[in-house]
C-alpha cells in the first residue's frame, strides 16, 4: 500500500466534518433558541485572542532580521540576512563552541545559530545533542551530567579540523552570549528540549543582557516553550521551527517508559495525531497565538507559495541546512530567503548583511 494513501486520511475526515458540522449547524440555529455550536466558536475565538502574545513590531524584528530580501543585487533599502552559520558553521569547526563563533566573525558572518539545553543542575549551555557519543565518543547523556564536568571534556576529537581547534569545550549560554554581544554578533538561540525549567533561564539572561533583544531571535521545535518565553517578555522575537514529524521524532528521544510494543504503538498513535493536529493548527491558530515574527523550515518544504502565504500573515521563512552553493544560490536569488548553514567554506559572499 502506498503511503500517498495515509495522506487522503486528514482530508477525507476534513470534508467529513466540515460537511457534517455545516449541515448540524444549519439545523441547529433553525431548532434550538441557543446554538450551542455557535456559543462555542465565539467563546473559542475570544479565549484565542485572549491568550494571544502580539508579535514585536516591524520595526523591532528589522532590528536584528534586516529587510525582507527583494533585489539580492543591492536595492535594499537598509540591510538584509543572508546567511545563518548553523552552530557556528559546524563542518568549519566544532559546532556550538566559542572557537566555531570567533571563526564565523572572522569571516564575516554576523548572524550565528546556537543550540541550548539543560546540564544534571540546570545549567543552561550551548550543545545541540542529548549525548556525548557524536561529540566527545562518550556514552553520557547531557542530563546526567553537571556542568562542572562537562566543561573539562575536549568535543573536538571527532571533527576534521581538530588539529586546529584542541580542546574545544561544551560553553554555557551566559558565555556564548558575551562571547557574541562582544564581537556584535546577531544570535538565534535554539531551544532544543520542551523542559519549561529553561524558560525562566531564558529570560533572566535577556534581562541581564537587554541588547540581546535587538540582537537575538528565539525559536525552538515546541510551542510550549516559545509561548511561554513571550508571555514573559512580549518584546522577544519568537520562531519557531516546524516538520511533519516533529512530537513523534522527539518522542524517541526519551522512550523509557515504553517497555511493551502495545505501548509503543499507542504512543505512535498519539504522536500521530499530535503531529496532524499541530500541521493542520499552526498556520490557522498557532502562528497568531505565539505572535510569530519567523518560521524555519526545512528547505524542502519550502516554494514560493509557502513564502508568499507566511508572509502575508507578517511571518518572515527562513530555511535550513543548505549547504550546497547551487541551493544556497537558489534560496537567497530565486526564492529571496535566508538560510541556516554548516558551512561558510566557498561563499562568494560571505557576510551575512548587505548595505544599501
Amino acid at each position: 500500500m502506498k503511503t500517498d494513501f495515509f495522506y487522503l486520511i486528514p482530508s477525507a475526515l476534513t470534508i467529513v466534518y466540515a460537511t457534517y458540522g455545516s449541515w448540524f449547524l444549519i439545523s441547529e440555529i433553525f431548532t434550538t433558541l441557543m446554538p450551542l455550536t455557535l456559543i462555542f466558536t465565539g467563546a473559542l475565538v475570544c479565549l484565542v485572542f485572549i491568550f494571544r502574545i502580539p508579535p514585536p513590531t516591524t520595526a523591532s524584528v528589522e532590528a536584528v532580521l534586516g529587510k525582507i530580501i527583494e533585489d539580492p543585487v543591492g536595492d535594499n533599502n537598509g540591510f538584509v540576512i543572508k546567511t545563518i552559520a548553523h552552530r557556528g558553521a559546524g563542518l568549519d569547526a566544532p559546532e556550538n563552541t566559542i572557537e566555531a563563533f570567533k571563526k564565523c566573525h572572522e569571516k564575516g558572518c554576523d548572524i550565528i545559530e546556537l543550540d541550548v539545553c539543560l546540564t544534571a543542575d540546570q545549567v543552561p549551555i550551548v550543545f545541540h545533542d542529548t549525548d556525548l557519543e557524536r561529540m566527545a565518543d562518550m556514552n553520557v547523556l547531557i542530563k546526567n551530567i553537571k556542568y562542572e564536568d562537562l566543561a573539562n571534556i575536549d568535543i573536538s576529537v571527532k571533527h576534521a579540523y581538530r588539529d586546529s581547534f584542541p580542546n574545544a569545550h561544551v560553553p554555557t549560554l551566559e558565555q556564548a552570549v558575551q562571547q557574541m554581544l562582544g564581537m556584535g554578533q546577531r544570535i538565534f538561540i535554539d531551544i532544543k528540549e520542551p523542559n519549561s525549567k529553561i524558560v525562566p533561564l531564558i529570560i533572566k539572561i535577556f534581562e541581564k543582557y537587554p541588547e540581546l533583544k535587538t540582537k537575538a531571535v528565539v525559536t525552538s521545535f515546541f510551542p510550549n516553550i516559545i509561548y511561554l518565553i513571550r508571555r514573559s517578555s512580549p518584546d522577544i522575537i519568537g520562531c519557531l521551527a516546524w516538520k511533519a514529524d516533529n512530537f513523534r521524532h522527539s518522542s524517541l528521544k526519551n522512550s523509557t517508559f515504553c517497555n511493551t510494543k502495545q505501548m509503543k504503538v499507542l504512543k505512535n498513535a498519539l504522536f500521530w495525531i499530535l503531529d496532524c493536529l499541530h500541521s493542520w493548527a499552526l498556520p490557522r491558530i498557532t502562528y497568531y497565538v505565539l505572535g510569530l515574527s519567523v518560521i524555519l523550515l526545512h528547505k524542502d518544504l519550502v516554494c514560493s507559495e509557502t513564502i508568499r502565504n507566511w508572509r502575508s500573515k507578517g511571518v518572515r521563512v527562513i530555511v535550513w541546512t543548505v549547504n550546497s552553493p547551487i541551493e544556497k544560490q537558489y534560496m537567497y536569488r530565486t526564492l529571496k530567503i535566508p538560510y541556516l548553514t554548516d558551512t561558510l567554506t566557498g561563499e562568494t559572499t560571505v557576510h551575512s548583511t548587505m548595505q544599501s
